[in-house]
């Protein structure tokens, strides 16, 4: 059947597609080493903040009043931009000690009004230097206590893990509104859901309160759903090491951010992670059954990691490994980016002077799957192999936008030329420049009868 519109020359096409996944990765599977987002891939050159203000560096704490410092993080990403990062790893709620904001019960009731904002401004901050930014939501000291020190919310959060309609709570009431907002941010490029979660986890947990290891992965999973139907963006977790995200066991003892492991606790088509995020420190160093991702003979399909997988952590100092060392073998190894442990942590595992200029030297030799510009994610030289539609075009220039506004597509015969496969629901329009009539044929039957 065929349908024309006049006037603006544009069409809509809703597609309904079972498997959920990112409009940012659709067009085409990255290379072994890349993490394709917005049409480009991507190797990740980054740093881990991981904060100014631990936990509060959005929002307001009930007592410390609200903490974050917008000339801090100007001069951070402005020095991200001058090394060559691409990406950072910032922590968001951490222990919950300044958001989200809780009920008496324990339940998340939502977030204060300076935590949008805040975190606005941040990204914005980010997206003036070119620079990635991938929220960490919670860490293992969600279940600690700090609550001597750093207030009552600060830490003993088991109960959100462990009580499902808690977490409903905090995804209800704090994620998706969260989600939503920054459905659209172009340099937002993946949600973390929790930093090294096994340290929470009964057996290798050492935290103040222990949840299973069913009740965290579930957690996970739920939240992973949540993202997946509320935006377009990317998920993971950031394992404490290959130790418990590998199927290669031994050496490791399990798995429990496959795919697999999620739907074993929430069978659901949105609970899966994009990519996989693992920790590496000299403790899990051993030349023969250490958890090392720099082994030049133990790569991921060593330990039999079937997503992109980045080292999420590792210490910016010299130790089993030079700096320069862990930059080369991560990427030489199939790696699909490493973040250094930190610019602003002061623990004593690394800093930004001790690695800013081996990742700049790494920019400089592989700009052109390090360079982020929110102005290049227009997908180009993509071939067509899925006929999800057919169409008339003829010889004027057509492009496709999804409905967050962002350029999918550009180019002329767009059935010929192009593969738009979608593997999401959703809705995708096309516009025909200078054009008075646009003739299309869906032949997707379960949606024709809503493009009468």
């Amino acid at each position: 059947m065929d349908y024309i519109m006049k006037k603006y020359c544009s069409f809509i096409f809703i597609f309904n597609i079972l498997v959920a996944g990112s409009i940012s990765t659709i067009i085409s599977s990255s290379p072994p080493n890349t993490i394709t987002y917005n049409g480009k891939n991507y190797y990740i050159n980054g740093i881990n903040v991981p904060w100014n203000a631990f936990g509060t560096d959005m929002g307001t704490h009930y007592q410390w009043g609200a903490l974050y410092n917008p000339s801090f993080f100007s001069k951070f990403f402005s020095e991200c931009k001058d090394y060559g990062v691409n990406c950072v790893r910032l922590w968001v709620h951490c222990d919950g000690r300044s958001s989200p904001e809780f009920a008496a019960d324990g339940s998340v009731s939502g977030l204060d009004s300076n935590f949008i904002s805040d975190f606005d401004d941040i990204l914005r901050i980010a997206r003036e230097n070119n620079v990635m930014v991938m929220p960490c939501l919670w860490s293992f000291d969600m279940t600690k206590d700090f609550t001597s020190n750093a207030g009552q919310y600060a830490g003993l959060h088991a109960d959100l893990i462990k009580d499902t309609s808690k977490t409903r709570s905090y995804i209800n009431n704090a994620l998706i509104p969260m989600v939503k907002r920054f459905a659209d941010a172009c340099n937002l490029f993946a949600w973390e859901i929790i930093n090294e979660p096994e340290w929470s986890i009964s057996g290798p947990g050492t935290t103040t309160q222990l949840v299973s290891a069913q009740e965290m992965v579930r957690f996970c999973a739920m939240i992973a759903e949540a993202i997946h139907a509320n935006s377009d963006k990317m998920v993971t977790v950031g394992s404490a090491s290959l130790k418990w995200n590998s199927l290669r066991q031994p050496p490791a003892e399990a798995h429990y951010w496959s795919d697999s492991a999620f739907k074993s606790v929430w069978n659901k088509p949105g609970a899966y992670l994009d990519f996989y995020q693992i920790h590496y420190y000299d403790w899990m160093y051993n030349p023969d059954w250490g958890y090392d991702p720099f082994q030049t003979n133990k790569m991921p399909s060593y330990w039999k990691l079937d997503k992109p997988t980045i080292i999420g952590e590792t210490p910016a100092t010299a130790g089993k490994y030079t700096v320069r060392q862990m930059v080369e073998n991560a990427f030489s190894n199939g790696y699909a980016g490493i973040m250094f442990w930190s610019y602003n942590a002061n623990d004593g595992y690394g800093t930004w002077d001790a690695c800013k200029n081996e990742l700049n030297a790494f920019r400089n030799a592989h700009s052109s799957i390090v360079d982020f510009s929110c102005k290049t994610n227009i997908l180009q030289n993509r071939k067509i192999t899925d006929q999800s539609y057919r169409n008339d075009f003829g010889p004027l220039p057509v492009t496709v936008f999804d409905m967050l506004g962002r350029v999918i597509i550009t180019g002329s015969k767009l059935y010929n030329d192009y593969n738009f496969k979608p593997t999401t629901t959703g809705v995708v329009i096309l516009r025909r420049h200078g054009c008075d009539k646009l003739t299309v044929t869906p032949v997707i039957s379960s949606t024709e009868k809503l493009l009468k």
